[in-house]
C-alpha cells in the first residue's frame, strides 16, 4: 500500500510543480504557500480526526512538524520561484538520494541488494525523463540553475527523513494533523518577509484568473504531502521517496495520452525504466 501512495503522490507533483510555477507570474510564493497551508487546515484535520490522532506525543510532533513546514514546504516553494521549471524540477528531483542517504544514516534503514538495485534505476529514470534536451548558455551561466534546486533536494531530503522518524513513533496521521497547525506561523512569517497580504475573498473570485493556478498548485501539494505521508508510514523512506520523485514520467505520461505531444525517445526509456522498476520494487517489497 505505501509504493501505491507513493504513486499517487508523484501523480499529483507533476501537476503540482507546473501550475505553481505558472502562478509565480502573476503571484509572490507566499501567496501560493498560504492557500496550501488553508487547504491542509480543511483536508488534512479531519483526515486525521477521522483516522486517529496520538495526541500524547504531540509537543514532539509540532517540532518535527515546524522543521517540515520550512524546508520541505515553504522554502521549496520558494526555491521553484528562482529559475525555469523545467531546469529546477530536473535538479530538485534528485531529493532522494539526500533522503536515502540520510535514511541510512540516521533512521538505520536496511534494503535487500535487489531493492537497492531497482531504487536506483527509478532515480535514473526520473533524471532521464526530467533533463531537459537541450539548456540554454545563458541558464548555465546563472549559479542560481545549480544552487538552488539543489538546496531544495537537500532540505528535502533532511526534513523527510526527521519526519520519517516521528512518523514511525506515532502515524502519519499525527503528523498531518500537527504539520496543518505548524505551517500557519510559518505561512504568516513568510507573507510578512514577502510583504504580502492575505488575499481576500471577494478579490479572489473577482481576479479568478490570477489565482487559479495557485489554488491548483495548493490543492495538488495538499494531496502531495497526504500521500508522502502515508506512503512514509507504510514503506521505508529509502523505498518511498525515489517513487514520489518520479513525476517527471508521469508529466510525459499526460503528454502523450492527453495533448496528444511528441515526446523524445529518451523520455519514453526513462518512463520504461521507472514504471518496470516500480513494479519490480512492489514485487521483491514485503
Amino acid at each position: 500500500m505505501g509504493i501505491i501512495f507513493a504513486i499517487l503522490a508523484a501523480l499529483s507533483q507533476s501537476i503540482l510543480w507546473v501550475a505553481l510555477k505558472k502562478s509565480y507570474e502573476n503571484l509572490a510564493p507566499s501567496v501560493a504557500f498560504f492557500f496550501d497551508v488553508v487547504l491542509g487546515l480543511l483536508v488534512w484535520v479531519p483526515f486525521s480526526l477521522i483516522i486517529g490522532v496520538d495526541f500524547s506525543r504531540m509537543g514532539e510532533i509540532l517540532i518535527y512538524a515546524l522543521i517540515s513546514g520550512v524546508l520541505s514546504e515553504a522554502f521549496v516553494f520558494y526555491v521553484f520561484s528562482k529559475g525555469e521549471v523545467s531546469y529546477t524540477s530536473a535538479i530538485f528531483s534528485t531529493y532522494p538520494l539526500f533522503t536515502i542517504f540520510f535514511s541510512v544514516l540516521l533512521n538505520h534503514e536496511r534494503l535487500s541488494l535487489i531493492q537497492w538495485g531497482l531504487v536506483g534505476l527509478v532515480i535514473i529514470g526520473t533524471l532521464i525523463v526530467s533533463v531537459p534536451e537541450k539548456i540554454s548558455k545563458s541558464e548555465l551561466a546563472k549559479k542560481s540553475f545549480l544552487i538552488w534546486p539543489l538546496l531544495g533536494a537537500l532540505a528535502v531530503g533532511v526534513s523527510d527523513t526527521l519526519s520519517k522518524g516521528i512518523i514511525d513513533k506515532t502515524s502519519a496521521e499525527s503528523f498531518l494533523f500537527g504539520l496543518a497547525f505548524a505551517q500557519v506561523p510559518i505561512a504568516l512569517g513568510y507573507l510578512r518577509y514577502e510583504k504580502q497580504v492575505i488575499p481576500k475573498i471577494k478579490i479572489i473570485q473577482k481576479q479568478w484568473s490570477v489565482y487559479k493556478f495557485a489554488l491548483l498548485g495548493s490543492a495538488m501539494n495538499m494531496l502531495t504531502i497526504l500521500f508522502l505521508w502515508l506512503a512514509f508510514a507504510r514503506a521505508p523512506a529509502s523505498i518511498a521517496s525515489p517513487i514520489t520523485a518520479s513525476y517527471p514520467g508521469f508529466v510525459v505520461l499526460m503528454a502523450v495520452v492527453f495533448l496528444k505531444e511528441k515526446v523524445a525517445k529518451k523520455d519514453y526509456i526513462g518512463f520504461a525504466l521507472i514504471t518496470l522498476s516500480v513494479m519490480g520494487i512492489s514485487y521483491f517489497s514485503p
